[in-house]
């Protein structure tokens, strides 16, 4: 037994953790990097009012709005995180540190401009306050103080929480306008359902001016500070499905075991990889809900979780989206 699962690459220290595995009857797995390869990448982008299926020609932006997204990706990702080159001939660029941010830097290359030129002209040092990305906020800013004493903030982070955020958005002629909840409601149908229809994970990237005349802001007020923002782009990034998953996945139900996806990315890209994983196939009658509504449904009046309720709902659940890492625990737990 033991020289099989040496052959499987299977090493296991605590031998009854092989029973207990054997017993098991379901498995709930995270997305990014379990069942896709987190390799990411931007295919598709929404940039001066234009829907792009796939990245587009540098000069089909505005010179404007260019300087902006590249500035913003530059100084809005964290400074560890870089792309390097293959380790062998033709092979693919390394991705170092976070999967999301080497997808934007990516992007950044791939529109002929090299974010390190902004990093040398802005080093780490010189950046004047960083929020950096938590579960709750689904978002990053990076405030730069410039020569005039005013600051300009690059934002980051969930297009469908991002965008509630901003109250204008770049156009084609590189200006703003405003941007109205039915501007929102529109861009969310039409851009964001559709990229991530496809599975794409969508990114939102903003930016706000404060002026001098407005006084020093408080900068503690996280509130007040991430909001009023200017949309520069949507992108939608690529995370394929590793070629081997389908198929592992099959053989889980086939010998009994139910696969759950537990989340945190948007509903719609989750229920489309879980498609093309097998968790979810059409025709099916199973679960496919937020975070927000599981805490809904598992709590009663008083807040308090109450196990009945949670019974009532995991058989058939399949996948949680925009999962916090206590619903992931409360699923499993009970």
């Amino acid at each position: 037994m033991l020289q099989k699962m040496m052959k499987d690459n299977n090493l296991v220290r605590h031998l009854d953790a092989c029973e207990t595995m054997g017993n098991a009857t379901a498995i709930c797995s995270d997305k990014t990097g379990t069942l896709t390869m987190n390799r990411m990448t931007v295919v598709q982008a929404y940039i001066a009012g234009r829907h792009f299926k796939r990245v587009p020609e540098p000069d089909l932006i505005p010179t404007k709005i260019l300087d902006l997204l590249i500035l913003g990706i530059g100084v809005n990702c964290a400074y560890t995180t870089k792309i390097m080159p293959p380790e062998r001939e033709g092979g693919l660029p390394r991705q170092v540190g976070n999967k999301t941010e080497c997808a934007l830097l990516g992007l950044s290359l791939d529109l002929n401009r090299d974010y390190q030129n902004v990093r040398n002209e802005i080093p780490e040092e010189k950046l004047f306050k960083v929020y950096t990305f938590n579960s709750v906020r689904k978002s990053m800013s990076t405030v730069l103080k410039n020569f005039d004493r005013s600051y300009r903030m690059f934002s980051k982070g969930a297009a469908e929480i991002l965008l509630k955020k901003c109250c204008k958005i770049l156009t084609a002629s590189g200006e703003a306008k405003v941007f109205k909840p039915k501007d929102r409601e529109h861009l969310v149908k039409n851009v964001i359902e559709s990229m991530a229809s496809e599975g794409l994970r969508t990114i939102c990237l903003a930016y706000r001016d404060f002026p001098i005349t407005d006084g020093e802001p408080d900068w503690d007020n996280e509130a007040e500070i991430l909001t009023r923002l200017t949309c520069i782009a949507v992108v939608g990034i690529e995370d394929p499905v590793r070629p081997e998953v389908p198929e592992a996945i099959r053989k889980c139900q086939r010998a009994g075991i139910t696969v759950r996806m537990v989340t945190g990315d948007n509903i719609n890209t989750a229920r489309a990889i879980a498609t093309k994983c097998g968790i979810l196939q059409s025709g099916d009658d199973f679960l496919c809900i937020e975070g927000k509504e599981f805490n809904q449904r598992i709590r009663n009046e008083l807040g308090e979780i109450e196990q009945e309720r949670i019974d009532k709902i995991w058989p058939k659940l399949r996948v949680l989206a925009r999962s916090s890492p206590m619903d992931k625990h409360t699923l499993v737990k009970g």
